[in-house]
């Protein structure tokens, strides 16, 4: 399906479907489309800007997220804070001539397109929810915390960006597992970053405990 006019947010950061992430807006052309939009269904698309390209020439295909705005917190001067949900995936088809500050664009959504079976992206799913917690335990060890880890969610297809939304991973990387349309792929290379960091921070995670 195509989103109608779209107004588009390009910024050097991945908005994964299902996730979070807190923006502060200071520019005008900002300010004016949360204004817009809060006047609509507050969604606007986060596109992922690429170094170097200016706005208006990012190419058609490159991928974003629509956002949904869930809170507002308006400062007097005009600036505000607000966390937007990740909902479809989408990909730039064209800007478009509009009247706003802001940009606007025709766009398309992506869809997944899964390989696996239900029950191998399960077991899939279930070892790399496995792997998180290891880290995430290693990491309070380290960090001298208590309490539980993160909540993940049940949907194999959600995981890899949950995790991925709550990991150190540089902007490639994180663009690469946005643009990934099978699941199973995007759990084989969320795993793989996992299993990497296990074992020095399971090191670092004894070494503390030996203090």
């Amino acid at each position: 399906m195509g989103f109608h006019d779209l107004p588009i947010f390009p910024l050097g950061v991945v908005l994964y479907p299902g996730t979070a992430l807190p923006l502060h807006l200071f520019e005008p052309r900002y300010r004016q489309l949360l204004t817009d939009i809060r006047a609509g269904d507050s969604r606007f698309g986060i596109l992922t800007s690429i170094k170097g390209v200016p706005e208006r020439e990012l190419p058609p295909g490159r991928m974003g997220c629509v956002a949904e705005v869930t809170e507002v917190e308006m400062m007097p001067d005009g600036r505000s804070n607000i966390v937007v949900v990740g909902r479809e995936r989408f990909a730039l088809d064209q800007f478009i001539e509009s009247d706003a500050l802001y940009h606007v664009a025709a766009v398309t959504e992506v869809p997944d397109v899964a390989s696996a079976n239900a029950v191998a992206l399960a077991v899939a799913s279930d070892e790399v929810a496995q792997h998180f917690r290891q880290v995430v335990k290693a990491v309070h060890t380290i960090n001298g915390q208590r309490g539980p880890g993160p909540i993940l969610p049940d949907d194999p297809a959600q995981l890899a960006w949950t995790i991925a939304s709550m990991i150190d991973l540089d902007l490639e990387s994180r663009y690469k597992l946005l643009v990934e349309r099978d699941p199973a792929k995007r759990l084989d290379a969320i795993d793989a970053v996992l299993r990497k960091a296990i074992p020095e921070l399971e090191l670092q995670a004894a070494i503390r405990r030996q203090r």
